[in-house]
């Protein structure tokens, strides 16, 4: 069933969630997203306390996802309420004169301003929320680690929260406890069952990552903590063992011993994808598991309690024939009706012989009942399908289903995998709905952010689009000014500028997605049995045989031991031979079986599987009889002899090593003592081209996959930037810069150059902002010193331009009609009107922004569609204030321009909106030159009109003054 339709969601552009929906039932990172640590050995646990690095800010956030082109955005959300002030309370007073230096540079990220509110530093009440202190010692603190969830080290599950993920890189948060006042700095000391791993120095609360915040309609940002101060561990410090000492420069510590700190395990998930046509060609839709497994992969491991993801593929196959469990082949169409829920090619093929075989062949068994889905989900292995097929009433695609590790599914991206693979883990409609109350079904103030390790973001529960009173029953408001996000069973609506997938809430995932992580085994080529599987007791993965289900059920588990086997190759590319067979009929051999094409897929296990039916009670044999185009002899691997369950025919699922270059395999049967029969004969073609390898995200593999995917675009993006005046990046191409700016590594030497200069540029920011808002005061006093070191600091930095305040132009038509500043808004005004004044005027700044000459600290701001252009605070992290100069005569964002809204004017005035580019003359407007003013494109906020008025200050001014 559909359960809601969903609304819109951001990612670097914004896109159409898909549908919820049910059916059927149920981190780490490379080195170059954590800091390094200071060797071990130059601090033991204990000893003296190195002193503290300073430690350079980030620069300016990456940029929140843009919107794209649409007939206007629905419902507008109310405006904000006052709600809390942001905390801590103001920057810390400017530094101490030095002699000859009134005005000393002020170094550390404590003066640099933070323009966000902090989410966890107030509770539900709006109060300042207690610091729980989890550190014993001279140093008290509260403990939080970022994973999939912001959670504490222990005592979780009475939170409704999930425990840390073993083997998961995670952000380490420290809030020291306020009446320590404020602190110079803090350092992490970790050691690992006694054995020192380093030390690492923690960021200030103005660095910490910023959120996916995704709004444009002038409701504030939020920092998961204005308090907390953070570092990332990586992956493999992240273990039972895992002990902290954290230490301020005053020698006062705090120690978290590793008793304190509860773990889940290792858990990993494989999920293969395949694009399937039934009597008909393959789907092509958003397959983004099945095209862009790099980017899906890492997305949605940020959403799950998992250590890695494993992304495999299978090559689009269509089927020129299909049996179903009824024994039938089908060669034109199916004898019964399909739609998105129906179809017997729906059950017995995609779901039961392709994504159950799939499975049931990882993990070892060669066959079972085509009308059963059973599996025995011995790991978290998934086998997602998109399918099509020919019925009686047309073609019909098949989605919006998941559950048992099968997902049937138009697309895999958004809500409608997040959603369906929820039912997969166990998770049903609203959870923890109780008598329409759906508190639970939601996000709220306690149910954790995520942390993005690869972007250095986190991941927010909020609702950045949403009206704040546009939330399920019994769900809270944040401040009065946003709703929170529903879970991915309960609606999925979200809005998110880096991720493509729902964030379940910490409920989902404490009631069912971990202990479905916990209670299966993974796959272990260093274990002897295959398999590892946490053991809650020794807290530690062990080595696992997983025991084989009893009965005679309709999965044929041949196994003379009781256990699975182990594969003999794991995780290699292999050649699957899917099919359906009938060993009880007595109709020709044609008609009895049917072997699909040959499948290829990038990732699969290879075992030495069983000659012969370990029962040997069943009155017939049969197997299949493989020749291999290499040395390798030949492979006879058995099959159920009979019917599994009723009247269905049985479904056969085997994988072979494509480097064994299997050529042909025979189905055959025997009843004893009479002779063999061959059922099928399918030809399998060799020296095909390797297939790509599959993508594995997290533990030893970090984020290598999606920064080899990405490093291309950073190339072109980097290599954009020759011959700018001023380096700057926006949309998606910043979010990739900024998120491996810290590799250079397979960079052209070009490329690298242009990096440099672009982090130099966000250096020169950080620095120059720091000094204006340090000393704010004085220059908002026009304090003559101040401005002229304002204005010597700019030339110390390189940053000097002429004029210092650039020059306005202004934007008209080819009549005449011009956009001015009016109050606090624009519009359009005729002709007649337009005198040339400074509220006409308007500067493109080096970052692509349009600023208003009258008030250079306000930006014109797309509101997506065709709604009007705002005038708002420019903020150098909001996208919707980038704009696209490149075509004469025209200024667009995402295909939309500027535009008279309703083509005319009303008393001599007009709206000024975005609307679809035509070229007509009323998105013609005189061209705009980009001005070269670097200070003007980094500054934020109030320290653009400070720097103006000490430019037009010091202008007036004798040049020895200026040099005071």
């Amino acid at each position: 069933m559909v359960l809601k339709r969903l609304g819109a969601v951001s990612l670097l552009a914004w896109g159409v969630a898909a549908l919820t929906a049910c059916g059927g039932g149920g981190g780490s990172s490379d080195s170059s997203s954590v800091p390094q640590p200071i060797p071990p050995g130059s601090v033991a646990p204990g000893g003296p306390l190195l002193p503290l690095p300073e430690q350079p800010g980030p620069g300016p956030a990456p940029s929140p996802g843009q919107p794209g082109p649409g007939p206007g955005t629905g419902p507008s959300p109310e405006q904000p309420g006052p709600g809390p002030s942001p905390s801590p309370s103001p920057l810390p007073p400017p530094p101490k004169p030095q002699p000859g230096n009134p005005y000393p540079e002020p170094i550390g990220a404590q003066y640099s301003p933070l323009a966000a509110r902090g989410f966890y530093d107030n509770d539900k009440t709006g109060q300042p929320r207690a610091v729980r202190n989890d550190l014993g010692g001279s140093l008290p603190g509260m403990v939080q680690f970022g994973q999939s969830h912001t959670v504490d080290p222990s005592g979780n599950e009475a939170k409704n929260m999930p425990r840390l993920t073993m083997h998961k890189e995670a952000l380490l948060l420290v809030t020291p406890d306020p009446a320590l006042g404020a602190l110079e700095g803090l350092q992490v000391a970790v050691t690992v069952n006694g054995q020192a791993k380093g030390t690492l120095p923690l960021r200030h609360p103005n660095d910490i990552p910023r959120s996916d915040y995704a709004n444009n309609d002038g409701r504030p940002d939020y920092v998961y903590s204005r308090r907390a101060w953070t570092v990332a561990l990586p992956w493999d410090w992240v273990q039972p063992g895992l002990a902290l000492r954290v230490a301020d420069a005053q020698g006062r510590t705090g120690m978290l011993a590793s008793s304190a700190i509860d773990f889940a395990g290792a858990g990993e998930l494989v999920l293969h994808s395949i694009r399937l046509g039934m009597l008909t060609d393959v789907p092509k839709d958003r397959h983004w598991f099945r095209t862009n497994p790099e980017q899906a992969a890492t997305d949605y491991l940020q959403t799950i309690p998992a250590a890695r993801i494993t992304a495999a593929y299978y090559e689009d196959v269509t089927l020129p024939k299909v049996m179903v469990a009824s024994g039938v082949i089908y060669s034109d169409k199916s004898a019964t009706s399909g739609d998105v829920y129906s179809g017997d090619m729906r059950e017995n093929t995609g779901k039961s012989t392709f994504s159950v075989g799939i499975n049931l062949a990882n993990w070892g068994v060669s066959a079972s009942s085509m009308a059963s889905q059973n599996q025995p989900q011995v790991t978290q292995n998934v086998t997602l399908h998109h399918a099509r097929g020919a019925y009686q009433n047309g073609l019909a695609s098949h989605g919006l289903s998941g559950g048992n590790s099968i997902l049937t599914l138009y697309n895999s991206d958004y809500n409608e995998f997040s959603h369906e693979i929820g039912h997969h883990y166990g998770l049903g409609h609203y959870p923890g709905e109780e008598n329409g109350n759906r508190f639970l079904s939601g996000n709220h103030h306690d149910s954790g952010w995520g942390y993005i390790g690869y972007r250095k973001r986190m991941r927010a529960n909020i609702h950045w689009t949403a009206a704040k009173t546009d939330h399920l029953a019994g769900m809270p408001e944040l401040d009065g000014t946003y709703t929170f996000t529903p879970d991915a069973m309960a609606g999925g609506n979200f809005s998110s500028s880096l991720s493509r997938y729902t964030h379940y809430t910490g409920y989902s995932t404490k009631i069912e997605i971990q202990p479905a992580f916990n209670r299966v085994a993974v796959f272990s080529a260093e274990s002897p049995t295959g398999y590892k599987k946490w053991n809650a007791q020794s807290r530690a993965m062990e080595n696992f045989a997983p025991p084989i289900p009893g009965g005679n059920g309709p999965v044929w588990y041949n196994s003379s031991t009781g256990k699975f086997l182990a594969p003999r190759l794991h995780g290699v590319p292999v050649v699957t031979l899917l099919g359906g067979y009938d060993p009880e009929s007595t109709r020709p051999a044609a008609e009895q079986a049917l072997i699909y094409p040959a499948l290829r897929s990038n990732w699969g296990n290879v075992f030495d599987l069983p000659t012969d039916a370990t029962d040997t009670q069943e009155k017939r044999s049969c197997w299949l009889q493989v020749d291999f185009a290499t040395a390798r002899a030949q492979q006879r691997i058995a099959l159920a002899g009979r019917r599994l369950q009723g009247k269905s025919v049985n479904k056969l699922h085997v994988h072979l090593a494509q480097s064994d270059q299997p050529r042909r395999a025979e189905l055959l049967c025997q009843t004893p003592g009479q002779p063999v029969q061959s059922l099928y004969v399918l030809d399998i073609a060799t020296g095909q081209p390797p297939l790509p390898a599959p993508v594995i995200v997290g533990k030893d593999k970090g984020y290598s996959a999606l920064r080899a995917y990405e490093l291309p675009q950073m190339q072109q993006a980097l290599q954009g930037l020759s011959g700018k005046a001023v380096p700057s990046l926006s949309g998606e191409a910043k979010v990739i810069v900024d998120s491996w700016s810290d590799d250079p590594g397979g960079l052209s030497a070009a490329a690298q150059a242009q990096l440099q200069r672009y982090k130099l540029q966000q250096e020169q920011s950080l620095r120059l902002n720091r000094w204006i808002s340090a000393y704010g005061r004085a220059l908002d006093a026009n304090v003559p010193e101040a401005q002229s070191a304002l204005m010597q600091f700019v030339q110390t930095l390189g940053l000097a331009s002429q004029p210092a305040v650039p020059q306005g132009q202004t934007l008209t038509m080819s009549n005449g009609n011009c956009i001015r500043k009016v109050g606090n808004d624009v519009g359009i005004a005729g002709s007649s009107l337009c005198k040339g004044g400074l509220d006409e005027q308007w500067v493109l700044d080096g970052r692509g922004s349009v600023r208003s000459r009258a008030s250079l600290d306000l930006c014109l701001t797309d509101k997506g569609g065709s709604n009007q252009i705002r005038l708002q605070p420019c903020d150098l992290n909001n996208e919707a204030q980038v704009w696209d100069t490149n075509t004469p005569k025209r200024i667009a964002r995402g295909g939309r321009c500027f535009d008279l809204s309703g083509g005319y004017l009303t008393n001599n005035l007009g709206t000024l909106i975005t609307y679809n580019c035509t070229g007509g003359g009323n998105q013609q407007w005189g061209a705009l030159v980009a001005s070269d003013n670097l200070a003007l494109t980094l500054l934020t906020g109030d320290n653009v009109l400070r720097l103006v008025k000490a430019a037009e200050a010091t202008a007036t001014k004798p040049a020895a003054a200026a040099a005071h």
